[in-house]
Order: structure tokens, then C-alpha cells, then sequence
């Protein structure tokens, strides 16, 4: 589910929204929190400064781990969503 401005600021993808925060100078990543799945520990939370690249596939860490972007539930910058992922009809 989208929410402050992902489809109105032109946002497609995850993608466009994690490099939107990265390369523009007025947005601070370090204010980015991204929630995805970890197996097996569950939900688990990162802050924007700990990108290291923004692939197409991929975000990679600090620490080389890949994240893929179908583990991640939601995106919040200064404590509002930006995107959340929609639940199926059984959770």
C-alpha cells in the first residue's frame, strides 16, 4: 500500500524510492527505516545509512549482504510510511 507521495512523486518501484533518498540532497537517508523479512528471525529493522547499493534485484548492506526487495514489508522516512506491502487476503 502506498502512502505519502510514492505514486504521486513518480516512484514505480522500491527502487526509485530507495535512490531517491540516497542521491537527493534535500532527503536524509540516515532518516530511512526499511522493515523486511529476516529468516528464520523474523521482521528486522535497518536504517537508510546502512545502503550500500541499490541494485536491480538487490539492495546490498554495508556488509555485502544482498537484500532482495520481495522481503521487504515497508519503508518509513521521519516516522511516515512511504510504502507498505499489501497483504493477501489470508494474513
Amino acid at each position: 500500500m502506498a502512502r505519502k507521495g510514492f505514486k504521486s512523486k513518480g516512484f514505480r518501484t522500491i527502487r526509485d524510492l530507495l535512490n531517491y533518498f540516497i542521491w537527493n540532497p534535500a532527503e536524509d537517508v540516515r532518516e530511512v527505516t526499511i522493515e523486511f523479512v529476516d529468516r528464520p528471525k523474523g521482521i528486522r529493522t535497518i536504517k537508510g545509512d546502512s545502503i550500500k547499493d541499490v541494485g536491480h534485484k538487490f539492495i546490498y548492506l554495508d556488509d555485502e549482504t544482498p537484500l532482495p526487495y520481495h522481503r521487504i514489508v515497508r519503508i518509513t522516512y521521519k516516522g511516515t510510511v512511504w510504502w507498505e506491502k499489501r497483504r493477501s487476503a489470508g494474513d
